[in-house]
């Protein structure tokens, strides 16, 4: 449904004192405590609440020229105690309106040690206890792409830029481009490929808030977090409703 995050370069804490003038408005956020969250989304973070809609365009061009372009839209929330909702809908076409409700929920719930998967339309859910195996990194790893694959060859390590700062929402963010190289025959292709993944994050916040892939094989797509607000979601988005059937994984 979505491309996993990269990996930033800890070169991005040298940043602190930029992000000062960037959260003169409100106070900085603490360090993480938890090393994990939802990729992509956000990293569970207490005493930082938020919300934010995530935008995501994908193009992939075909061998005959034709282009299939798609756009996918998520809703996050984090709350003061660390705990994360994710709201995902249906992909649509670009001029088309995305549906009202979302067709899947995601709620990470660090303090009663419990993640839930719900499907709105029939009501029902899974659920999983969190433990120390069942972490996700706070700073998403590399693309699933690019550990595709480094898995199946011996290509040469990816290759990372550091791009700087800008300011996003806001927010001081810091950027990296990472650059991998499959070499010829390694998937059965003739001639080298080149996946370029590049992350604008913001450390602070635990959030990346902008995400070009270029991968030759699926094509192109570009994340945005747009909307950020700084205050406290309701708490009722971190229930699971009383009327879901849960089952345990």
């Amino acid at each position: 449904m979505e491309l996993p995050l990269l990996k930033l370069v800890s070169a991005c804490g040298l940043l602190t004192l930029a992000a000062t003038t960037a959260f003169a408005q409100s106070s900085p956020c603490p360090q993480a405590t938890k090393s994990y969250g939802i990729p992509g989304a956000a990293a569970s973070l207490a005493g930082c609440p938020f919300s934010a809609v995530i935008e995501t365009e994908s193009t992939q061009s075909l061998a005959d020229g034709t282009q299939i372009r798609k756009k996918f839209k998520g809703l996050v929330y984090r709350d003061s105690a660390g705990r994360i909702r994710y709201e995902t809908f249906a992909p649509t076409n670009p001029d088309a309106d995305f549906p009202a409700a979302p067709n899947m929920v995601h709620i990470f719930d660090p303090v009663a040690g419990f993640s839930y998967v719900l499907f709105p339309e029939t009501a029902v859910g899974l659920r999983h206890r969190l433990n120390e195996s069942a972490k996700s990194p706070a700073v998403p790893q590399r693309s699933a792409a690019l550990v595709s694959a480094s898995t199946q060859s011996q290509e040469p390590e990816p290759v990372i830029e550091k791009l700087g700062s800008k300011l996003l929402e806001g927010l001081s963010v810091c950027g990296s481009r990472m650059t991998q190289t499959i070499p010829v025959g390694a998937e059965g292709n003739d001639r080298a490929l080149t996946v370029v993944v590049e992350t604008w994050e913001s450390r602070d916040m635990g959030i990346i808030l902008l995400q070009k892939n270029s991968d030759p094989r699926s094509g192109n797509s570009i994340k945005r977090m747009t909307n950020l607000k700084r205050t406290e979601p309701d708490a009722a988005l971190f229930q699971v409703p009383t009327d879901y059937t849960i089952s345990d994984q």
